[in-house]
């Protein structure tokens, strides 16, 4: 017993060196943990927006949504570049982000889960990237994130605008939801036309229940009597790149990683969409992008020895001979030993000392 007690001491010594934790974490857009001031008896967020009230110039619907994009795009956005670059096909990745949402979060009143300098809550939103940080938090023990209306509401519309729906705030009696412009989705009970010169083609979200379908419009709220904020994305003359992302954004030695951007246009069609890469520092080179759907083109840099650093961007031109380039992105090449990842390398060699060692005690 004592030759075995002493042979297990020894192995969790040698595994504590060789497995290193890993911590991922990521900042956000304006602050995170979010600060609050009090003002007039509501409390106001550090974007100067009333969490407590839903109206006004002030209020939360819609402001919060532009709290978690753009210069302030977070972890939810990041989440629907990922759900974009994970499901391609559009009906599979619009279900996936609903089914995930319903997951991770549990309806509930925001006087029984927020409390202010020891006060209940009776009203109060959170934005799409608190409601994503306090899901990656509860993720850790497998827990869920109580939730009303709006708040899932918010998390949705950011994470569906990042994975490139249209999307519109609802406001209706008492309640909050999204709708999605989805106009080919064949299951939805109803489809909305909220006058923005499109037509009927608007779908709606309901997260707020676990088992609720893409495209289910509550009976209650049937009747339309509901008001909308549509959230598109303006697109001027010319050709338009958005959403750039790449996977994985680490690569090992000799993997490819690959490529998706958004490429649209209002006065031409496009001729030609590709990546242009250099490798530390060398000659640009080019790998062609293929259409994937509607609007998204996909396509994949070469894998390169590890130490690397790749350079890229993504090039789209008209039929017109209108040329537009996205921003650049960069990404190093993971470092390898004899083609093996160090933490698996090193990991592997602490195995067979542990062993070793095991085998003389």
């Amino acid at each position: 017993m004592k030759k075995q007690g002493k042979t297990i001491v020894i192995l969790l010594f040698l595994a504590s060196i060789f497995i290193p934790n890993l911590v991922n974490a990521y900042p956000s857009g304006n602050i995170f943990p979010p600060t609050f001031e009090k003002r007039g008896g509501f409390w106001y967020d550090s974007w100067g927006i009333n969490r407590n009230v839903y109206y006004g110039e002030d209020g939360y619907i819609p402001n919060m949504f532009y709290e978690t994009i753009g210069n302030y795009s977070d972890l939810a956005y990041k989440w629907g570049l990922e759900f974009k670059l994970h499901h391609i096909e559009v009906r599979e990745r619009a279900q996936a982000i609903l089914r995930f949402v319903q997951e991770w979060t549990l309806y509930s009143y925001d006087e029984d889960n927020v409390f202010r300098d020891g006060e209940a809550q009776l009203e109060w939103a959170w934005n799409g990237d608190e409601m994503a940080h306090m899901i990656e938090n509860a993720m850790e023990t497998m827990n869920v994130v109580g939730a009303d209306c709006e708040d899932v509401a918010f998390l949705c519309a950011t994470i569906y605008y990042g994975a490139g729906f249209d999307v519109a705030i609802v406001e209706a009696p008492g309640h909050a939801a999204l709708l999605i412009w989805f106009p080919d989705y064949p299951n939805a009970n109803m489809y909305w036309d909220i006058h923005d010169g499109r037509g009927f083609g608007w779908i709606w979200v309901e997260a707020t229940g676990k088992n609720n379908a893409l495209g289910w419009t509550p009976p209650s709220f049937s009747d339309g009597d509901f008001t909308t904020f549509p959230i598109v994305r303006e697109v001027g003359e010319g050709v338009l790149i958005e959403d750039v992302s790449y996977h994985p954004s680490e690569p090992s030695s000799e993997e490819e990683v690959k490529v998706q951007a958004g490429v649209i246009t209002t006065t031409s069609q496009i001729r030609d969409v590709a990546i242009i890469y250099s490798v530390n520092g060398g000659e640009e080179q080019k790998e062609e992008m293929l259409r994937i759907d509607d609007s998204r083109y996909g396509g994949s840099i070469p894998g390169q020895n590890s130490g690397s650093e790749v350079v890229f961007h993504v090039q789209a031109i008209g039929d017109g001979g209108e040329t537009t380039s996205s921003g650049s992105f960069s990404y190093e090449v993971k470092e390898t030993f004899f083609g093996v990842e160090p933490l698996l390398f090193y990991a592997v060699i602490g195995i067979v000392l542990i062993i070793i060692i095991a085998a003389i005690v």
